[in-house]
């Protein structure tokens, strides 16, 4: 009986000692109907109940994205909101998440919750919402700060049982790093957390980051065609690219 309970301590603070802390990203994608205010709406009123919980502690930032020359995309706008997996815990409940709102601002009442909601409601779409977190970021040199003003989001969907080999096949992408001559300034690895299964659209994506738009265009027009070679055609044997969009950074706040 004693060995058992020593086995039984010995696994409890393995578990202790390796469960770290871990920053989740949650992602809500949104499509703006035509017409109405509600993009302003994200950068003042959302923004300002954002930065609240944030003062309150809990969660690390808000970050809002706009789709750029891409009219035919899914969704307008894109909110990115990091959490530590400790601050999510206090509102995985509608319990909780009601607690943490009066906590962190306890000027709004039920009724004026309800109110602003009904009224969001009609102005917008909420397409999908996910849940990352970061594999792996590279950036061109150190004074590169991510994320910057400009991403290529581009979500993948790898094959069941081919996560590992896919992870390292991008990796191994930048083991020179990232070319210092090039205008991408960073790049970024994240996988898909809240969801599994083969009818999932994406369950991967990459971020290639620009300091502006006009770097990204300019990339994309200069750079001449390519065949892959045998390494990237290795890898599009385990993922597919599903879609790639261009986002701006509107508000950061953390």
């Amino acid at each position: 009986m004693k060995k058992i309970y020593f086995l039984l301590l010995v696994m409890a603070f393995s578990f202790s000692a390796t469960a770290q802390d871990k920053v989740v990203l949650k992602q809500t994608f949104i499509k703006v109907k035509p017409g109405n205010n509600y993009a302003e709406d994200l950068k003042t009123k959302f923004g300002e109940m954002a930065q609240k919980r944030i003062d309150a502690g809990y969660q690390l930032g808000w970050h809002l994205w706009e789709v750029v020359g891409n009219p035919q995309a899914p969704f307008t706008h894109l909110i990115v909101e990091p959490f530590m997996v400790s601050q999510m815990e206090k509102e995985w409940t509608r319990e909780g998440w009601i607690k943490m709102r009066k906590e962190a601002i306890p000027g709004m009442t039920d009724a004026d919750w309800e109110n602003f909601m009904d009224d969001v409601a009609e102005k917008r779409d909420i397409v999908a919402e996910a849940m990352v977190i970061t594999v792996a970021e590279i950036k061109k040199d150190e004074d590169v700060t991510i994320p910057s003003d400009i991403a290529v989001v581009n979500w993948m969907k790898v094959k069941e049982g081919k996560f590992k080999t896919y992870e390292n096949m991008e990796k191994g992408l930048y083991k020179s790093g990232l070319d210092k001559e090039g205008l991408r300034i960073g790049w970024s690895l994240a996988k898909r957390i809240d969801k599994y299964g083969n009818d999932l659209y994406w369950n991967y994506l990459t971020v290639d980051w620009f300091s502006s738009y006009n770097d990204y265009v300019k990339t994309a027009a200069y750079t001449p065609s390519w065949d892959a070679t045998k390494e990237y055609q290795n890898m599009m044997k385990v993922r597919d690219l599903k879609e790639s969009v261009v986002i701006r950074k509107v508000i950061m706040l953390e």
